[in-house]
């Protein structure tokens, strides 16, 4: 075998090889944490430009993700393979504060939709204005098109996660309804009223798009509450909403809890996990829910001690459980067994979610 044939079985081998997965964690005072699931120690830090971070997002082609940091209402764009600032910028200009209140990116990563809330300094007081559809152009590092929230009842309509379609014609955002938008001039195309059709007293739609490298891109599956007009009976169901055929079809699970975090998938999406509450914080209890996804059931319930502000995600290979709040400890749990396997010092507090790297992007060589 020659030197070439030899490189090259090499290459297709170690492109078979699973590369080590990533999870990125905003931190204080102004960065990000790159935490590695198969070491389960921090084996980086990003330093930021702009201030403490507080959300994280993942781009559309999952080589970069998008963080926002609210003391400038800073953007900041960093490259997963280098981990490293490869583009940052303020929207805040004078005495004008503009917070970006959520946000997603086109399917080209060169701008993102989202919506944006404007808060002028006078003298004596700030003026607000109202709820703005905003475009931001990632390359001229500033909002070049805004749009007013279309009203409801008098008032602007709310609004929540956002999803741009594959093809980058729609914008969606899921809140109380699922409103879309045609991207080319923010008119409103299309509302559904997730609180009539589907279900008898389908009320307020409890999941937004998460973060999820294995999710479709043309899909969001989450979870969501919703109350029977008769009896009063209050149920939480699952739910997967079509981006690309504006369909959306829920299953009904069981009787709600008081409190449920998002839904994360499994990498073969065949279970899902979801963290749930009962009582009120102080006499609080959480718990794990283990979904059967092919039959939408529970089926298994395990309570653990859980802190009073947490997130939490899976793993890239679906074995742990992450939990990460406001104190510098990252709790791991095992997937299988639901029980605590170790809690990780991160040596810093965490300010932002958990963002889970995609791990094929991770395999690329750093310079």
């Amino acid at each position: 075998m020659g030197r070439r044939e030899f490189l090259a079985a090499l290459a297709a081998l170690q492109g078979d090889r699973p590369s080590p997965g990533l999870v990125y964690v905003g931190a204080l005072p102004s960065q990000v944490l790159v935490f590695d699931e198969d070491q389960e120690k921090v084996v980086d830090r990003i330093p930021l430009h702009t201030g403490v971070p507080r959300r994280l997002r993942l781009s559309y082609d999952k080589k970069k993700f998008y963080v926002t940091t609210p003391l400038k209402n800073g953007i900041e764009v960093v490259d997963l393979a280098s981990r490293k600032v490869v583009n940052h910028f303020v929207l805040n200009e004078a005495d004008r504060r503009v917070q970006l209140a959520g946000f997603a990116p086109d399917p080209r990563d060169q701008i993102l939709y989202g919506e944006i809330r404007v808060a002028i300094k006078r003298l004596d007081r700030f003026e607000i204005e109202k709820p703005k559809l905003a475009v931001i152009d990632l390359a001229q590092q500033k909002i070049v098109r805004t749009a007013d929230v279309p009203l409801i009842d008098g008032r602007p309509a709310p609004l929540g996660g956002f999803r741009v379609s594959p093809d980058g014609k729609y914008l969606y955002s899921f809140a109380r309804d699922v409103r879309i938008f045609d991207t080319a001039d923010f008119k409103l195309v299309e509302t559904i009223e997730v609180s009539k059709p589907l279900y008898p007293g389908m009320a307020r739609l409890g999941f937004g798009p998460q973060d999820d490298p294995d999710e479709e891109p043309e899909a969001v599956t989450g979870v969501f509450n919703s109350t029977d007009p008769v009896v009063r009976r209050t149920v939480f169901g699952i739910a997967r909403f079509d981006l690309n055929r504006r369909t959306f079809e829920f299953t009904p699970v069981g009787p709600a809890a008081g409190g449920m975090m998002g839904l994360r998938l499994a990498p073969d999406r065949k279970t899902g996990y979801t963290v749930a509450f009962q009582g009120d914080i102080g006499n609080r209890r959480c718990e794990f829910w283990v979904f059967d996804m092919a039959t939408r059931k529970v089926v298994r319930r395990v309570e653990f001690d859980g802190p009073v502000n947490f997130n939490f995600t899976l793993s890239g290979d679906g074995k742990r459980i992450y939990l990460g709040g406001t104190a510098p400890v990252l709790e791991i749990y095992d997937a299988a067994t639901l029980g605590r396997r170790r809690s990780v010092d991160m040596n810093a507090d965490m300010t932002g979610g958990l963002l889970v790297g995609p791990r094929r992007a991770l395999a690329e060589p750093r310079p």
